[in-house]
């Protein structure tokens, strides 16, 4: 009888170091894959943030680009306005033409699309394409020059607000991807951060089932019991985060 009582005691204890063993291996496991999300998603973070900053680099020199064109083009629309009226005040007949056909090759050659296409200018002139081939060709010009005088004096490149919104629209969308990106950055280190809590609930689990094999007593159970509840919490939790794969 003694001997079959020490064979349970045995047992029991036999059973409890498998339990705990079983525990503290799916723990270790849980910990190990946690510490490999985390660490994967702390370098999609790194990265993210490293290309935000090359997108916004290249926004703000896109947007210094588009600044300079659009400065560029107010100077044209100013000195072709000039050479306009300056030639509508000529009185020889030599000076006028000259006046009109630089203020004309400003526009259709110095000018930024977006500008041309802002002041409401003749495409066809830009092209230098027109529909009817059978007008001759100084008759097609002299018509297509008069268009644009005219049109170029009825608005200005400054009340455009179209104007700017395209000059700066490859900044703009450069600016915004890098927002973007920048978000996604913080959200990977987000996510990151909560799968190392998770490591340290995992860690606590296996403090508990760590001390469990040292008490005799049957508290020894409650304790590794608590371990095995603190061991499922945190690997509940990761299953509701995103992972990388």
């Amino acid at each position: 009888e003694r001997m079959s009582e020490e064979s349970e005691r045995q047992a029991m204890v036999d059973r409890f170091e498998f339990f705990a063993a079983i525990l503290l291996g799916l723990a270790a496991i849980c910990t190990a894959l946690s510490s490999f999300q985390a660490g994967l998603w702390d370098g999609i973070q790194a990265d993210n943030y490293g290309k935000a900053n090359t997108e916004a680099t290249k926004a703000a020199s896109e947007q210094a680009r588009a600044v300079v064109l659009m400065s560029k083009d107010a100077q044209v629309d100013i000195t072709a306005w000039r050479l306009i009226y300056e030639g509508n005040d000529a009185t020889n007949p030599v000076d006028k033409e000259r006046s009109f056909e630089i203020a004309t090759y400003l526009y259709t050659k110095q000018m930024s699309e977006a500008g041309y296409k802002a002041l409401g200018l003749p495409p066809e002139a830009r092209k230098e394409v027109v529909d009817d081939p059978n007008t001759p060709a100084e008759e097609k010009q002299e018509a297509l020059k008069e268009e644009i005088l005219e049109k170029a004096l009825e608005s200005e490149l400054a009340d455009s607000e179209e104007y700017r919104k395209e000059m700066m629209a490859p900044a703009t969308a450069l600016f915004e991807q890098s927002e973007k990106t920048f978000k996604d950055g913080q959200e990977a280190n987000d996510i990151g951060d909560k799968f190392e809590l998770a490591n340290v609930l995992f860690a606590v689990s296996m403090f508990f089932m760590g001390i469990a094999l040292v008490f005799k007593t049957d508290i020894k159970w409650k304790v590794l019991i608590a371990g095995g509840v603190l061991l499922v919490v945190p690997f509940v939790y990761i299953l509701t985060l995103k992972w990388t794969f």
